[in-house]
């Protein structure tokens, strides 16, 4: 960018006369050219919180040396006898291992730090074949963790925190950036704060060189309240760590080593070494499909310290070092035996199991030889524990063999259980999955049709518009060919806009069907929706009435409430006395057939008695501790939505239970419909006639004329006492209508009175 003319013109040298003439001007141009030309300023770096340690008295701080015991190490670490120096085997395929390492002190409180310096870099020569090494091929992760988590940190364990050498911060099976690559020969501090009167309390940092190159990161929840100890993940190099009292690289602040911890801030993982100096051997000798691995799992949360030897351990060691495996580590054929498929040549052919069968006599620790096959076989047992000397190890064989513990048929038992469960959500994920998955193609699908259908109406309105233009190009021509081109403008103008006028009017009308149209394609979530929270029964949606999913009984069912509802009111608005509340129990099919007109039989809804037949609709009434049956609802109610609602709320739970296996939630409903009374038959009919003395007579034989009887119309009427005729044929079962989709209007149903009246023929 060129500086401003009057900036260029101030560096020119100019006669002496003009500086003298107006120096306050030139003055100011410069200011304003330089204030123009100044780059804006990089923000200023976080203030560093952290202040110096106080000193604490020599007698208060810790007494035992910090350093590695090799329980607390994997098996491809070698340590120096002094100095803390850590390297890994390099051979055998072992070296696309990570190897892990944990000092025996940790924090619980306070602040403290510990360094960690790359030596050197291994690169030991690899087979060209191997595909599935992984990269980076050198890594170190510094950081803490609880005691008795994985002693290799990264994304597969909880129980850790640390930075790795490629700058990322890892916790809680999550990787983030937060700071440079740090490379050999830099020393890097990890800094653990844990002291409550910090401003940086509960969190970690990393310095390099003794500068600050990450924020402080805050610590996972789970590991708030516990101590952590210094832990190191590396592979292919060889790393110093410094646990003393003195940095080698100080940092702006003074901070205390993990040498220098207080007592009160700090825990020491105990260590007990054998008394007789040999450690122990353990070769489980059991049978196949009996539970020997289910054994072990159990043997190791009961006696902690057992290094696993066996292809088990292996496959899990490779997943934690991130090697990629073409199946995948959750398919397994065997724990004893199972497949490798690495890809890579010194994995795949048993050249590492080799290595840690070779290594293992050589290190101080306890060993658990899990071989199913190897230690049935008495030759194969012999060749593995000749490879401990009797010098140095104990070895014992744990025959698992015949009737198991109560503790082990337990832990099974809950194994077995969490399986189920496992496979179970896993189930209902993938179910849960593949319903969202088809619920989003079918929205894609229909977004294409619709685009699909407006393109191809664009189109049709384009060839009609075409073809309307080629018409009117045509009918000019031959207007103008006759003579009749000297049309008056103004008319011929009124003519195009009223087409134009027209042509718009129909588009607007077909976009708004189209849209219509739309509308209404448009599905509803109805499992999900709030049945008490609807507005319209007849439209929740699209179109959709809440009672799409209706079936004959629960048309059955909303009947019964509104008419044990309504039966309830109207008892005790013609009543009107206090004493009597409500219908009796015992009196219900007595008034039900009153009021109604038609019999209420509980065989019909498949129950014993009419207490059971209320509990089915109690949402709508219920029976008092007197047996007297009252209405939930209130008598003057605006809209009878609501019966709608609470079938659709029964039917929904019904289904649920029946999903979950409830048989007795399933209604079971006679198939035949509801007959009328005895007593009402005969006055249901029609087709009657006008008796000549104020009766009634029917069409069919032997009806009673006049007087005070009713005869049949149509099939044959009662006789005058009351009785069937002779010739009376039951009523043709006929099929069950089609259920209402509204309401019935409320009526009042007559009174006791009246209804005696109409029976004896006196009342119109």
């Amino acid at each position: 960018m060129a500086p401003p003319e009057k900036k260029a013109r101030t560096e020119e040298q100019a006669p002496e006369e003009a500086k003298e003439d107006k120096p306050e001007e030139k003055d100011e141009e410069m200011k304003e050219a330089e204030a123009k030309e100044e780059a804006p300023k990089e923000p200023e770096p976080p203030k560093e919180l952290e202040e110096d340690a106080p000193v604490e008295k020599a007698k208060l701080r810790i007494k035992e040396d910090v350093k590695f015991h090799v329980p607390d190490t994997t098996m491809n670490v070698m340590q120096s006898t002094t100095g803390n120096l850590l390297m890994t085997l390099g051979e055998g395929g072992i070296q696309h291992f990570f190897a892990g390492a944990r000092a025996n002190v940790g924090v619980k409180s306070g602040r403290y730090m510990f360094e960690v310096k790359i030596v050197e870099y291994m690169n030991p020569v690899e087979d060209p074949n191997s595909r599935g090494a992984p990269r980076p091929k050198n890594l170190v992760r510094v950081g803490f963790s609880t005691a008795g988590s994985s002693l290799i940190m990264g994304e597969s364990s909880e129980g850790c925190v640390c930075f790795d050498s490629e700058g990322a911060f890892v916790q809680h099976k999550k990787r983030a950036p937060v700071a440079g690559r740090f490379v050999r020969d830099e020393i890097v501090a990890v800094l653990l704060n844990l002291d409550e009167k910090s401003p940086n309390c509960n969190t970690v940092s990393l310095f390099k060189d003794g500068v600050r190159v990450s924020q402080p990161q805050p610590l996972p929840e789970n590991l708030k309240g516990q101590a952590l100890y210094p832990t190191v993940s590396f592979k292919q190099m060889t790393i110093h760590v410094n646990l003393g009292k003195e940095p080698l690289a100080p940092l702006p602040f003074t901070c205390r080593m993990i040498k220098d911890a207080s007592v009160k801030d700090a825990e020491v993982s105990p260590y007990t070494a054998p008394k007789d100096g040999k450690h122990e051997v353990v070769f489980p000798v059991g049978l196949p499909d009996e539970g020997a691995f289910d054994w072990l799992d159990m043997f190791h949360e009961k006696t902690p310290g057992y290094t696993e030897l066996s292809d088990r351990m292996v496959l899990d060691w490779a997943e934690k070092s991130g090697i990629w495996r073409q199946k995948g580590y959750k398919a397994k054929t065997s724990n004893d035996k199972p497949e490798t498929g690495f890809n890579i040549r010194e994995l795949d052919d048993g050249s590492v199991r080799r290595v840690l069968h070779t290594m293992a006599p050589l290190q101080a620790r306890n060993f658990v030889v899990m071989e199913l096959k190897g230690n049935l076989t008495k030759t194969e047992r012999s060749e593995t524990a000749g490879h401990f000397p009797s010098s140095s190890f104990k070895k014992t064989a744990q025959v698992i063999v015949g009737e198991p513990t109560a503790d082990f048929k337990k832990k099974t038992h809950e194994q077995v259980l969490k399986q189920k469960q496992e496979q179970s959500d896993a189930e209902f994920r993938a179910k849960k999955a593949e319903a969202k998955r088809k619920k989003i193609i079918a929205q894609k699908q229909k977004k294409l049709e619709k685009e699909k259908r407006r393109a191809e109406k664009l189109a049709k309105k384009k060839q009609e518009a075409l073809r309307k233009k080629i018409e009117e190009d045509k009918r000019k021509k031959e207007q103008a060919e006759k003579g009749e081109a000297n049309k008056d403008e103004e008319e011929a103008k009124k003519e195009e806009d009223a087409k134009e006028k027209e042509k718009e009017e129909e588009d607007k009308s077909s976009e708004e069907e189209e849209e219509e149209k739309e509308e209404e394609e448009e599905t509803v979530d109805f499992e999900n929706v709030d049945v008490f929270g609807i507005n319209d029964i007849l439209n929740i949606g699209a179109n959709t009435p809440l009672f799409k999913d209706f079936q004959f009984e629960d048309w059955t069912m909303m009947s019964l409430r509104f008419e044990l509802h309504l039966l309830a009111h109207a008892f005790r608005h013609d009543v009107e006395d206090t004493e009597r509340a409500g219908i009796h129990l015992d009196h219900l099919a007595f008034y039900y057939n009153k009021y109604y007109k038609k019999a209420l039989s509980t065989k019909y809804y498949g129950l014993e008695t009419f207490k059971e037949l209320v509990d089915l609709v109690t949402d709508s009434v219920y029976v008092t501790k007197k047996q007297v049956i009252e209405s939930q609802l209130d008598a003057e109610m605006e809209c009878l939505q609501i019966f709608a609602k609470l079938t659709e709320e029964a039917r929904r739970y019904r289904q649920l239970r029946l999903a979950l296996g409830e048989e007795s939630a399933r209604l079971k409903l006679s198939s035949q419909p509801m007959q009328f009374a005895p007593g009402q038959q005969g006055q249901m009919q029609r087709g009657g006639k006008r008796g000549p003395k104020g009766g009634w007579y029917g069409d069919g034989t032997k009806g009673s004329k006049g007087g005070k009887s009713f005869g049949g119309g149509g099939g044959g009427g009662f006789q005058q006492g009351g009785s069937f005729p002779q010739h009376y044929q039951p009523p043709r079962q006929q099929s069950v209508p089609a259920p209402r989709t509204v309401a019935p209007r409320t009526v009042r149903p007559p009174t006791y009175r009246q209804s005696w009246n109409d029976s004896k023929g006196k009342g119109k």
